[in-house]
C-alpha cells in the first residue's frame, strides 16, 4: 500500500487532519479498536457515561465554533462555568486569586498584604518571563500569600515536580491575572463574575465528548481509517511503515503519537534525537470515575484541591455537564490524580480517593458507589523544564526534514486544548498541500 500522507493516531488531532484532507490520498492508522484516543466516552452497562476526565470545549475561534455547530448541530450547548477551590475546609470561587472571600480572615489579610507589598497594582500586565521559574513568577506576580495557599501547592500536585524547575512557557492565558482592585473586591465580596479563559465552555447535550469524535468519523471515508494497527517500525530512508497489517509506503507522516513513543519506532534515528527523547519529562493521570446512588451531590462543574492531604487535584461532576450522562436519581464524577512512574497501586489510590471525598464532604458515608471505572492516562501533562524547548526544536527540525509532522498535545509535546488540536489538523493540511 502506498499513500501520500499517513496519519498516525486517531485522536482528535489525527481525526481533524483526516477531516480536512477529505478526498486526498491518505490513510489514518489507529492502534485501538476505534478512534478517539483519550477524547472518548465509555458507556457502562448500567447507563453511566465517562469521558477520559473532563473534556470541555473552550473556544476562542469562530472557525472551530462554526465547525462544531456544523458537526454536532443541536447536540451542543454553551455552559457558564461554576467551579470552586476547596481549602481550609471552605469552598471559594475560582480563580483563587480573585475570590478570597470566605477564607479565614487571617489568610485573606496575609494574601492581600503580601500582594500589596509586591507593588502589583499593575501586575495584570506582567507577562510570563522565560527566564523566571514558575515558582518565582508566582511570587513576583501574586506575592507569598496567594502563592502559599493555592498557586504553589496546587501546581506542585498537578505537575509532580519542583516548581523551580518548571518554566512559564506553558502558561498562555491559562492563569488569570486580575487587577489588584479585582483581588481586593473578591476578598470582601462574594464576587460571582466569572473570569479566565474557561469562564464558559461548550459540551454535547448527549453522548459525552464521544459525540464529537463520532461526528468527525462520519465525515471521513471508512476506507481511509484502519484500526487495530500496531506499528512495528518506521524506516525514514525508504519511507516504509512496518505494521501488523503489512508495509505501508508514505510520502508524508502526520503523527499524533506521544513523542517518546514515536521516536522509539524510528529505525536508526539521529543520536541527538534519540538521546534527547530520553530527557523529555511528563506526568501521568489516574482518572477515577464513579457513579453514586444519590442525585445532586454537587452543583459545581469541578472543584480544585490544592492541599496535600487530598490525593486528587481536581474533581469534576459529569451530571452537571449533561443529565444524560448518568441514570435518573444518580450522580457521577471524575477524580484526577497526578503521578509519575509506572508502579502505582490503583486500588490503594481508589480507596484513598473515596476516603478523601468523604473528608471533603463531597460524598457521604451512606452513599453507595454503583459504578466504577478507572482509566489510566500514561501521558497527562508535558513538563516544561529548561531542557524542553531546545530538545523539542532539535527533534522537530529533524523530523520536518524527513517530511514528518508532529501535531497534537503529546506529539507536539505541549500544553494545549481540543480546539488547538482541531486547528493544528486544519493547518497541517494547508502545509501539506
Amino acid at each position: 500500500m502506498k499513500y501520500n500522507t499517513v496519519i498516525l493516531g486517531g485522536g482528535i488531532a489525527g481525526l481533524s487532519t483526516a477531516y480536512h484532507l477529505r478526498h486526498d490520498d491518505f490513510l489514518l492508522l489507529e492502534k485501538e479498536s476505534d478512534v478517539g484516543g483519550i477524547c472518548r466516552t465509555i458507556k457502562t452497562d448500567n447507563g453511566f457515561y465517562y469521558d477520559f476526565t473532563g473534556h470541555l470545549l473552550h473556544l476562542k475561534t469562530d472557525y472551530v465554533k462554526n465547525l462544531l455547530i456544523k458537526l454536532l448541530k443541536n447536540n451542543l450547548r454553551l455552559i457558564a462555568r461554576n467551579s470552586c477551590i476547596y481549602s481550609n475546609n471552605t469552598l471559594t470561587r475560582y480563580p483563587f486569586q480573585a475570590n478570597l472571600y470566605g477564607l479565614p480572615v487571617k489568610i485573606i489579610e496575609e494574601c492581600i498584604t503580601e500582594l500589596i507589598e509586591r507593588k502589583l497594582s499593575d501586575f495584570k500586565n506582567i507577562s510570563a518571563d522565560s527566564h523566571l521559574s514558575f515558582y518565582d513568577w508566582c511570587l513576583k506576580t501574586f506575592g507569598k500569600g496567594i502563592s502559599k495557599y493555592f498557586m504553589i501547592p496546587y501546581n506542585e500536585k498537578l505537575w509532580q515536580t519542583n516548581l523551580n524547575n518548571l518554566t512559564t512557557e506553558w502558561m498562555g492565558n491559562y492563569i488569570p491575572k486580575p487587577a489588584l482592585s479585582e483581588v481586593v473586591y473578591g476578598a470582601v465580596t462574594d464576587n460571582k463574575k466569572n473570569i479566565g479563559y474557561n469562564a464558559t465552555f461548550y459540551y454535547p447535550n448527549k453522548g459525552g465528548i464521544q459525540s464529537l469524535i463520532d461526528a468527525l468519523k462520519e465525515n471521513i471515508a471508512h476506507k481511509n481509517i484502519k484500526t487495530n494497527v500496531k506499528i512495528i517500525s518506521i524506516d525514514t530512508l525508504k519511507k516504509i511503515i512496518k505494521t501488523n497489517i503489512g508495509e505501508i509506503i508514505y510520502e508524508n507522516i502526520v503523527t499524533t503519537i506521544p513523542l517518546p513513543v514515536f521516536i522509539k519506532l524510528i529505525k536508526n534515528p539521529a543520536i541527538n534525537v534519540s538521546n534527547g527523547s530520553k530527557k523529555l519529562k511528563w506526568t501521568s493521570v489516574l482518572n477515577i470515575n464513579i457513579g453514586i446512588d444519590r442525585e445532586n451531590i454537587s452543583d459545581k462543574h469541578w472543584i480544585y484541591f490544592p492541599e496535600k492531604k487530598f490525593s486528587f487535584y481536581r474533581v469534576g461532576f459529569y451530571n452537571n455537564f449533561s443529565k444524560s450522562l448518568c441514570p435518573n436519581k444518580t450522580s457521577s464524577m471524575y477524580i484526577e490524580v497526578s503521578y509519575k512512574g509506572k508502579n502505582i497501586n490503583k486500588e490503594k489510590i481508589y480507596k484513598k480517593t473515596l476516603s478523601d471525598l468523604k473528608a471533603a464532604k463531597i460524598i457521604k458515608s451512606s452513599d453507595k458507589v454503583i459504578s466504577k471505572l478507572i482509566l489510566d492516562i500514561p501521558y497527562g501533562y508535558v513538563i516544561y523544564d529548561k531542557e524542553r524547548t531546545p530538545l523539542l526544536n532539535t527533534i522537530q527540525n529533524y523530523f520536518r526534514k524527513l517530511n514528518i509532522f508532529n501535531i497534537g498535545r503529546y506529539s507536539k509535546w505541549n500544553y494545549s486544548t481540543m480546539e488547538d488540536a482541531i486547528l493544528e489538523g486544519r493547518d497541517i493540511v494547508k502545509c501539506l498541500r
